[in-house]
């Protein structure tokens, strides 16, 4: 995998290339970078050219707004799109990239050929209570930091993603035409129901609860989302 910048007018977005064929995007969760595929990356490179990005205020890549949203995010990856010259993309997301996934085969099916969402969550309850209350008390935590703190905004910026920016509805759900597979681990942050009513609402949609899975199940276990991703490929 080599690094590549993407120019933007909100700063610079950093992200990976590699392999050969279809593109497929990968993009991590909050607070993470496109390190977190690693582990995924020699195998999906036999496949596929492999774009990771570090979406926008995460790893490498610029902050450049005030407020992060979902929509922003999902404009960078549009331009990363046009600058390669890639019309359909398959997208693998995890957690909040699974999210970002799914907001952009609703609101823009005709460049998403394939989606695998890895706990993925469309309601900002649809955490499990302790995953929940965590997050509140990280968000008061970060509330309480002092503004001469230069990572301040940055840190709440990713965090509200989670509680104030995500922007889906059943609707949106049930828009989605690219196939989709929906991951999460047996003991996932994400509630069983929340899952299952993703599943319900994606028509057409596959879901798979890993055995004994946490949230990143893939990286406890690389085989397991290997081995699930090519027999959903293949099936494409």
């Amino acid at each position: 995998m080599r690094g590549k910048t993407l120019k933007t007018g909100k700063g610079k977005l950093y992200y990976q290339v590699g392999g050969s064929g279809d593109a497929l995007l990968l993009l991590h969760g909050n607070g993470e970078s496109s390190d977190i595929f690693a582990q995924q990356f020699p195998f999906f490179t036999k496949y596929f050219t492999v774009y990771a990005l570090d979406t926008r205020g995460h790893g490498k890549s610029a902050l450049g707004v005030e407020r992060l949203t979902f929509k922003q995010i999902a404009t960078d990856i549009l331009a990363l799109l046009d600058k390669e010259g890639i019309q359909r993309v398959h997208v693998l997301g995890f957690s909040d990239g699974g999210n970002l996934g799914l907001y952009l085969a609703a609101h823009h099916p005709e460049r998403i050929a394939s989606l695998i969402a890895m706990g993925a969550n469309y309601e900002a309850d649809g955490l499990t209570d302790a995953c929940n209350e965590e997050t509140l008390e990280r968000y008061e935590e970060l509330l309480a930091l002092p503004d001469s703190d230069p990572e301040k905004i940055q840190r709440l910026c990713i965090h509200n993603l989670m509680l104030e920016e995500l922007d889906l509805s059943a609707e949106d759900l049930s828009r989605i035409q690219a196939p989709t597979m929906l991951l999460a681990g047996e003991f996932d942050l994400i509630r069983d129901d929340q899952t299952e009513a993703m599943h319900r609402l994606i028509p057409g949609s596959r879901k798979y609860i890993v055995p004994g899975g946490s949230h990143s199940f893939f990286v406890d276990d690389p085989k397991v989302l290997e081995q699930l991703a090519k027999k959903f490929y293949s099936s494409l």
